[in-house]
């Protein structure tokens, strides 16, 4: 017997989400902008960064963000950059760079944005990463996905966000968005979020 792919994918999306309904039975409630970097860009995986040391050309780089979401530097190796402001990465390496350097002068230019991306998957009619721009909210990215299908669970969408390096579940009832009741729930979607549709 032949079996068509796209229902054998189905099949196979509805036993995950029924797994992770049941690891994860309570939601807490969807997470609210943080007005401290609503309007501030947040360095995200496969950006390219220039790092420039003032009159210290050995230790000024120009470097991806990478899947780990860390860049290199000489003399301070590792730092953490995928999740932080320019300005918070900035005064992060300045601080490292003083057990080596005195007063050390540093800037943080994102050379090229490549991480403004959110993934959608599930019962929606155009299922795939798309990029966003600025404040996107639910209700976009599911437009850009061509809408719910017919046979998706508006009731129980499923938003996955990795914070600190721990993936967090949010549950949002899209029909309460759309019939008015709660529109609070229309939360800001973040690069890097996946967006699952039961």
């Amino acid at each position: 017997m032949i079996y068509n792919n796209n229902i054998i994918k189905r099949i196979s999306l509805s036993i995950i989400l029924c797994f992770l309904l049941s690891c994860h039975p309570v939601f807490p409630p969807p997470p609210q902008t943080s007005p401290d970097i609503k309007n501030k860009y947040i360095i995200g995986i496969q950006d390219n960064l220039q790092i420039s040391v003032w009159k210290q050309p050995n230790i000024s780089v120009t470097v991806p963000v990478r899947s780990d979401g860390q860049i290199s530097i000489p003399l301070i190796n590792d730092i953490q950059a995928a999740g932080r402001t320019p300005e918070q990465l900035r005064k992060e390496i300045a601080k490292k760079l003083e057990k080596f350097i005195e007063e050390p002068t540093v800037s943080v230019i994102v050379l090229s944005i490549n991480s403004l991306k959110v993934t959608v998957s599930g019962n929606v009619n155009s299922p795939g990463v798309y990029k966003i721009g600025g404040e996107s909210r639910l209700l976009e990215v599911i437009t850009l996905a061509g809408g719910l299908n017919i046979v998706a669970d508006p009731n129980r969408i499923l938003i996955i966000r990795k914070q600190n390096g721990v993936e967090k579940y949010y549950q949002v009832n899209y029909a309460a968005i759309l019939d008015g009741e709660d529109i609070k729930q229309n939360i800001i979607i973040y690069p890097g979020d996946s967006i699952v549709v039961p």
